[in-house]
C-alpha cells in the first residue's frame, strides 16, 4: 500500500441476507487494494447475519452497526455514510461478490477530474451466463429510465466502454465523499427504489458527473434481497419515489411536462394491472400519488434548496444524457424481456 492510497469506506446494508455474506466478504477481504474499511449496517435482521459475521470474520477493518429498525436502502446507507472515514465510498449490495481488483482499478478513475462524483462498475448477473445486470441508465422523455445493457452479453464492446450516465446502479457504485458532504446523501424518505437516480440527478444539477467504468466486475444476484418484499409494495415505493424526485429536481416547464407524461403512464399501467386482476398493484400507484400530495410541503422545501444551488440546466443535462429507445423497448420492459431489445448506440 502506497502512502498516497486514500481510505475507501465500503458500505453494505443488510436485511436477512446471511446466505450471501460469505461470498461477498471473502471477495472484499481478498482485494489487491488494502486501505479500506467495511461498514456493515444491519437493518434489524431476524436471521443470523450478525452472528455469522462476528463468528467468522475478525478483521479489524470490519465495523458492524446494529440498527434497531429497517430504514431501507436509503436510510441504511445514510447511516453507513455518516460513519465512513474514507475519502471515497464504495456502496455494495450484500448479494454480490467482486473481482479482486475492483477497488484498486476503479478508484484511480477519480483522479481524472474533480467533477467525477460517482462511478458505477460493470455489474453482471451472478446466476446468468455472462449477462449484464447494469451498464448504467439514461434519461428519456418518456420519464422512464433507459436501462442500457440490461440482460445483454457482457462481452459486447459497447458495454466495455467508459461513458457518462444519467443514473448508476447502487449495487456496486463508488462515490466521492466530499460531494455528498456538499449536496447531501440519499433522501431518507425514499426508503428504497429510485434513490440512487435521485442522488445522481442532484449530482448532475450541482455540476458533477456520473460515470460507467467497466474495468472490473461485480456479480449481483438480481433481487436477492428485494425478493423478500411483495411486488406491489415495491411498486408503491418505486412510483412514490419517482414523483418525489421529479418534483425536487426538474425545473420550470419541463417539470410540468415530466409529471404530465408520467401520470399518463401510471394511469395506463394501473388499468393494465386492473385487467390482469392485480388489484394491489392497481391501488399502489394511486397510493403513491396520494403520499406525494400529503407530503408536498416537505418536498417543495427540498426542491427550493436544490434549485437554489443548480449549476447545470435540464437542457444541458438532457443534451448529454437523454436517449430515446423505441416503442419495442417499453414493451419488453413491461414484459421483463429487456435482454431481447437491441440497444441503440
Amino acid at each position: 500500500m502506497s502512502k498516497a492510497d486514500p481510505l475507501v469506506s465500503v458500505i453494505i446494508v443488510n436485511f436477512n441476507g446471511q446466505k450471501w455474506l460469505k461470498k461477498c466478504f471473502d471477495s472484499l477481504l481478498n482485494q489487491t487494494y488494502k486501505n479500506f474499511e467495511i461498514i456493515f449496517v444491519d437493518n434489524n435482521s431476524s436471521d443470523d447475519s450478525i452472528d455469522f459475521l462476528e463468528t467468522n470474520y475478525k478483521d479489524k477493518r470490519i465495523k458492524i452497526i446494529k440498527h434497531k429498525e429497517n430504514s431501507g436502502f436509503a436510510g441504511g446507507n445514510n447511516i453507513g455514510i455518516k460513519e465512513a472515514k474514507g475519502e471515497y465510498l464504495y456502496l455494495l449490495n450484500n448479494d454480490t461478490w467482486v473481482e479482486k481488483d475492483i477497488i484498486e482499478k476503479t478508484i484511480k478513475f477519480f483522479e481524472k477530474s474533480d467533477k467525477i462524483a460517482t462511478i458505477q462498475t460493470k455489474i453482471q448477473l451472478m446466476n446468468e451466463d455472462n449477462k449484464i445486470d447494469s451498464a448504467g441508465s439514461f434519461w428519456s422523455n418518456s420519464t422512464l429510465l433507459y436501462h442500457y445493457g440490461s440482460n445483454k452479453s457482457a462481452d459486447l464492446e459497447k458495454y466495455n466502454q467508459t461513458y457518462k450516465v444519467f443514473s448508476t446502479k447502487a449495487a456496486s457504485v463508488f462515490m466521492r465523499k466530499s460531494v455528498l458532504d456538499e449536496i447531501g446523501a440519499f433522501d431518507d424518505d425514499f426508503w428504497a427504489y429510485y434513490e440512487e437516480t435521485d442522488l445522481n440527478h442532484r449530482m448532475w444539477i450541482s455540476g458533477y458527473e456520473c460515470w460507467y467504468y467497466p474495468v472490473s466486475t461485480c456479480y449481483h444476484a438480481e433481487k436477492g434481497t428485494s425478493s423478500k418484499f411483495n411486488n406491489h409494495v415495491i411498486q408503491f415505493h418505486n412510483f412514490k419515489n419517482k414523483i418525489m424526485s421529479f418534483i425536487k429536481n426538474f425545473s420550470g416547464f419541463y417539470l410540468f411536462y415530466v409529471l404530465f407524461i408520467h401520470l399518463i403512464i401510471m394511469i395506463g399501467l394501473s388499468l393494465f394491472w386492473l385487467v390482469k386482476g392485480k388489484n394491489k398493484h392497481f391501488l399502489a400507484l394511486y397510493k403513491a400519488v396520494w403520499w406525494n400530495i400529503l407530503h408536498i410541503n416537505k418536498n417543495i422545501k427540498k426542491r427550493l434548496e436544490i434549485q437554489a444551488n443548480r449549476k447545470l440546466s435540464d437542457k444541458k443535462i438532457n443534451k448529454y444524457l437523454l436517449r430515446e429507445p423505441n416503442l419495442d423497448y417499453y414493451i419488453k420492459l413491461l414484459n421483463g424481456k429487456l435482454g431481447d431489445y437491441k440497444d441503440i448506440n
